[in-house]
């Protein structure tokens, strides 16, 4: 068992790692005592996990050597699993892309933009369920938000196949490779208006980021189940980068200066990365091949700065999607957020029917959101050829906007919406 502090146990806990659901009785805690190192499935160099048989007055576990144990774990992988995922029902979302996409810089900006925005505008805390899985992610945020030399450019490195973002895990002769997972706790904050339903409404978030390359042909193998995290996801974010497709690219020629529409880009088939991970969806979900996706998929359009202007005359991402609501917070304007989706597939029927097609043949519920993570365009390093941004010149648009629609339409009452001409607020959603 594990400690419930101020809330139940949830009957059954999905592994954000290996994804096996257990019931709370069958998890393993982890040894503190320095004496018990080496685990079966982890190593050597790894604390043991084990089934306890003694607790303290807190419900915490007692290892074989007398020590009082904090952290808990996966019986099948052996992961440590953050005790909130075992309290609050948790929200699982995949984001994917193709190779140069922006991931690394969607996350990082993401998570900072949430950190400012759900306090102030929806009375929400979000908080790291586990600081240490979340350290790379951290990193990134700091590199980009908290850099000692803002005016310098900085250089995020991007998701590699292999590397930090994955643990080995041992059954027997073979070695499996889980992706990590980025876990966050979302909670009312004292002035919620809905406080008093505070344990209904929190929720643990767990967000993946794969590699570009994972999805191509072969890039995932019975030993490296990458991207397996997708049948559980509640939603898709799938990162469409305009900068990497000939005929956007043809589009904003001589109309602006961007590197990434010049020399430095390149262009190359998206779609068949969207199509790749609905096949594999189908697969291991076990749905028809000719079955639609029942969740949300959200195509975000990256790198709207430079590609929007180009082609509008304007800067697309400018608009106000987060309104005030008659309440303490603010609401999603989704009537708005529908008009720019519609836009913006009128913009990719035109330009890009092929990723059309393919996200639109595989789901039901599709929605097209621009947005930017550093807000300008980068500069080209003629040394290295590398493209870098000064930290001081950060100024994201719109990259909260396709997590905080996914929360809106899979989890009930977190995140609100108002409708755009009867400002009405609105409290439903597909999923509780």
């Amino acid at each position: 068992m594990v400690t419930s502090g101020n809330y139940g146990l949830l009957s059954r806990i999905t592994c954000p790692h290996c994804w096996h659901s257990f019931p709370p009785a069958e998890t393993l805690w982890v040894s503190s005592h320095p004496a018990l190192y080496g685990d079966a499935r982890l190593g050597p160099e790894v604390q043991r996990r084990f089934l306890p048989t003694r607790f303290d007055a807190g419900g915490n576990a007692v290892d074989s050597r007398g020590s009082i144990c904090n952290d808990v774990a996966c019986p099948r992988c052996h992961l440590v699993i953050p005790r909130a995922m075992f309290e609050m029902p948790t929200l699982f979302y995949s984001i994917l892309g193709s190779p140069g996409s922006g991931k690394s810089h969607l996350l990082a900006c993401t998570t900072w933009q949430l950190r400012q925005t759900l306090g102030t505008a929806f009375k929400l805390s979000i908080s790291d369920a586990d600081p240490d899985a979340n350290r790379m992610l951290n990193q990134f945020e700091e590199e980009l938000f908290f850099n000692d030399a803002p005016h310098e450019l900085t250089v995020l490195p991007k998701t590699e196949k292999e590397g930090e973002l994955y643990q080995p895990v041992q059954y027997g002769d073979q070695t499996m490779w889980y992706p990590r997972a980025f876990v966050f706790c979302v909670q009312p904050l004292s002035d919620h208006p809905r406080i008093a339903e505070r344990q209904r409404l929190s929720r643990a978030i767990c967000l993946y980021d794969n590699a570009g390359e994972h999805f191509m042909p072969g890039g995932e193998s019975s030993i490296s189940p990458a991207t397996h995290h997708l049948t559980v996801s509640r939603g898709l974010i799938f990162l469409f980068d305009p900068t990497q497709h000939s005929r956007f690219r043809e589009a904003c020629q001589g109309r602006t200066a961007d590197p990434q529409l010049g020399s430095a880009g390149w262009s190359h088939r998206q779609d068949q990365i969207l199509l790749e991970a609905a096949n594999r969806i189908r697969t291991q979900a076990g749905m028809a091949q000719n079955q639609k996706y029942t969740r949300p998929l959200i195509i975000a359009m990256t790198k709207c700065d430079a590609w929007g202007p180009a082609l509008f005359g304007d800067e697309v991402g400018t608009q106000t999607l987060i309104r005030p609501t008659g309440t303490a917070r603010f609401a999603l304007d989704r009537g708005q957020l529908e008009e720019v989706s519609g836009q913006m597939r009128t913009v990719m029927s035109r330009f890009a029917p092929e990723m059309l097609n393919a996200a639109e043949g595989f789901a039901d519920n599709v929605s097209y959101i621009p947005v930017s993570a550093l807000g300008r365009s980068p500069t080209l390093q003629q040394r290295t050829g590398i493209l870098g941004i000064r930290p001081a010149d950060i100024a994201p648009r719109w990259i909260e906007i396709p997590l905080l629609y996914l929360v809106h339409l899979t989890s009930r009452g977190l995140i609100p919406s108002i409708n755009n001409s009867h400002r009405q607020e609105d409290n439903s959603s597909q999923a509780t």
